[in-house]
């Protein structure tokens, strides 16, 4: 009898810490971790594919399917087809820079693989996210 007690005790503590082991370990989706973010997965023509803005409460999407573009050149330029505007951009991180000479906006890259990119946009009470795809 002792030795089912124990057996059952010792087979509880294994399933315990299994089950918190599995807690704090989780699996990271491809393509949305910030180590994967690098200047070179950047680089290139990203197609817009939809917006959607919040603010106060209010969400806006607006779908593009007229070909509008942003392009993250090598030399640290960038154009945006939608704005007709230039930019310098930079990546630290996750954070992608974009400067347009008085005015630098961050946002964060969420995800990016060879034909995504998702950037997160926040200031106050105003959030940005855009889809783009190659």
């Amino acid at each position: 009898m002792l030795i089912i007690k124990t057996m059952k005790k010792l087979l509880f503590i294994v399933l315990l810490l299994t089950a918190g082991s599995l807690l704090f370990t989780g699996c990271k989706k491809s393509g949305e971790s910030p180590s994967d973010v690098s200047e070179s997965k950047l680089t290139g023509k990203w197609l817009y594919v939809k917006v959607v803005d919040v603010e106060d409460g209010d969400t806006d999407t607006e779908t593009f399917s007229n070909g509008e573009y942003v392009t993250f050149n090598k030399d640290g330029s960038a154009f945006n087809s939608e704005s007709n505007e230039t930019a310098q951009w930079s990546l630290s991180g996750n954070k992608l820079s974009l400067n347009y000479g008085n005015e630098t906006e961050v946002a964060e890259v969420k995800k990016i693989t060879g034909s995504e990119l998702v950037l997160f946009y926040q200031e106050g009470g105003y959030t940005s996210t855009i889809y783009f795809k190659r």
